[in-house]
């Protein structure tokens, strides 16, 4: 994976010193042209690996791009786009394992992201972006494994929560004073997790790869099927403004309707 990502890093580097190379070219279209390859090659990496997350904000430059990478050795990396290069800003001290997942998310909505990360230990850290010191360290008895995590508004107060699978549970971790919110009943096994508005009601569900929509109020099944396949993602398939669920299983695509709760195709 991580020599996919190196040279995924090389080439994206390569196509700066390309531009810069050429300097006949109109300023206005090699803008354009750079602000086009970073977006997509971040978001491209971001969607491949989930050790990879795109960073939209510096201190330097609010419109400057940047990315998160956690590698094998248990180090959180983060890489920024400076002059038409790709330069390290902070690296982490060594976590106590692979590290898992990465994610760049304005936890308490400051303007500033929070770095956090989780490592293969079932640990999970929050970093600050403007003095880089720890805001938080799980304990690592609270959970013996974690399953999967992403950040959102799951509870429509002013901040973003921590929503992982640990222990084969759904929970809440809250983003602001890191204390665990909430807790679901119900054993699940999810290598993703998906908050959505994916049935029309105006308020969002947690989808699991593994087959099931949950209520992010009571933590409840609202739907399950078999499975919904590995990787996930939502995609508003026929522009109703509903999120429809694209899968894969067994090397087919998959599409669902959680609404209608039916497989499209």
């Amino acid at each position: 994976m991580f020599r996919s990502l190196s040279c995924g890093l090389l080439a994206l580097a390569a196509s700066f010193a390309f531009s810069a190379a050429h300097p006949l070219v109109a300023r206005a279209q090699e803008e354009e042209r750079e602000e086009r390859l970073i977006s997509e090659e971040i978001l491209g990496l971001d969607a491949m690996y989930p050790a990879v997350a795109a960073f939209p904000w510096t201190e330097k430059d609010k419109t400057m791009q940047g990315i998160l990478y956690g590698d094998t050795k248990g180090i959180v990396h983060f890489y920024i786009f400076d002059t038409g290069k790709l330069r390290e800003k902070w690296r982490s001290f060594p976590l106590d394992g692979v590290v898992k997942e990465v994610f760049a998310q304005d936890l308490n909505r400051d303007g500033s992201p929070e770095i956090i990360a989780y490592s293969a230990q079932a640990r999970i850290y929050v970093w600050d972006t403007k003095t880089f010191r720890v805001l938080w360290e799980s304990v690592q008895e609270n959970f013996k494994t974690i399953q999967a995590m992403t950040i959102a508004d799951v509870d429509r107060d002013a901040q973003l929560e921590l929503v992982l699978c640990a222990n084969n549970r759904l929970m809440y971790i809250d983003g602001v004073e890191f204390f665990r919110e909430k807790e679901g009943r119900d054993p699940l096994d999810p290598r993703t997790l998906l908050v959505a508005d994916v049935d029309g009601d105006l308020t969002n569900e947690i989808v699991s790869n593994d087959g099931y929509v949950f209520d992010t109020t009571t933590l409840n099944i609202e739907w399950a099927t078999e499975t919904f396949g590995y990787p996930i993602t939502l995609f508003d398939i026929d522009n109703d403004g509903i999120f429809e669920l694209i899968g894969e299983i067994a090397g087919s695509i998959t599409i669902w309707d959680i609404q209608d709760r039916r497989q499209l195709w």
